[in-house]
């Protein structure tokens, strides 16, 4: 019975006058296996776990050389789009937070609105006109960062517009909404929506200052996934290469008293004997 190996023999190649006796080991190996065929399927099996290893070793090879490729992209996209380092938050959780201040900045908004005393429709119309308004001027504050000149003409258009609303609010609440207040406390409380909305605004920006690309998003959560998968290709790997050294400790317990047992041919010294059944034991595992 021929005894298939899962390995290359990694001894020096033996002696010509080496060559008969290790016929005779490799002879008296299989026809002891022979005799004992459950001894073979544990051989088997550790062949099927060293070829799975070996499988394992791959794809730990190359999740590896993905995490390298992965995490060479994050590092250029944050060179060029975050040299500084400032923008912590992800692209989702950025957005989100945006979002939740935009629906926040249509309250006020929608009371501003309602200085132009207008229907019900033509109300919200002007409401998502303002907050359309609102969101250009969180990009805007945004896109001219790094640029004073254009930020200091945003921000005063900005200025001029919630000040425009802050008269137009005022002048409502004294003239048609509550005829009997004062104009000091029309004032103020047009004062403090005008305020809420434009702390909102201010909040959108600075959300949108530390807030990630969508690519440099995209290439850190693909560097962290590849990581993970790195991680859990070693970990399987760790385990199969603890299996297979379970098998092979098993299987040597089983052939190494029986070598050391077994009579030598005639005229074949005792420890060449053992020496040369133990190379032959030694091909049918992985070197270790």
């Amino acid at each position: 019975m021929a005894i298939d190996t899962f390995t290359e023999h990694t001894d020096p190649a033996p002696a010509r006058d080496d060559a008969i006796l290790e016929a005779q080991a490799n002879a008296a190996l299989e026809g002891w296996l022979q005799d004992h065929p459950a001894v073979v399927g544990d051989i088997k099996e550790a062949v099927r776990a060293h070829v799975y290893l070996q499988e394992l070793e791959g794809r730990t090879r190359e999740a590896e050389q993905a995490v390298q490729k992965a995490e060479q992209r994050e590092a250029t996209l944050a060179t060029r789009l975050d040299p500084a380092g400032h923008r912590v938050l992800g692209f989702a959780l950025g957005a989100a937070l945006v979002v939740f201040l935009v629906v926040l900045d249509a309250i006020p908004l929608n009371w501003a609105a309602q200085a132009f005393n207008l229907n019900s429709v033509g109300t919200w119309l002007v409401t998502f006109i303002l907050v359309v308004a609102s969101v250009g001027a969180m990009l805007g504050f945004e896109l001219t960062r790094g640029h004073p000149r254009r930020r200091g003409l945003l921000a005063a258009v900005v200025a001029a517009a919630y000040l425009a609303l802050l008269g137009l609010r005022t002048v409502f609440l004294t003239t048609v909404a509550a005829v009997s207040e004062s104009f000091p406390v029309a004032f103020l409380q047009a004062a403090m929506l005008t305020a809420i909305s434009a702390g909102l605004v201010l909040c959108g920006a600075a959300v949108m200052a530390r807030t990630r690309s969508l690519s440099l998003s995209q290439s850190r959560a693909a560097a962290q996934r590849a990581r993970q998968a790195t991680e859990d290709a070693r970990a399987a790997q760790k385990q199969a290469a603890e299996m297979l050294q379970r098998h092979i400790g098993g299987l040597r317990q089983i052939l190494l008293p029986w070598a050391l047992g077994s009579a030598a041919p005639e005229g074949v010294d005792r420890a060449k004997w053992a020496a040369a059944l133990e190379r032959a034991i030694r091909r049918l595992f992985p070197a270790s």
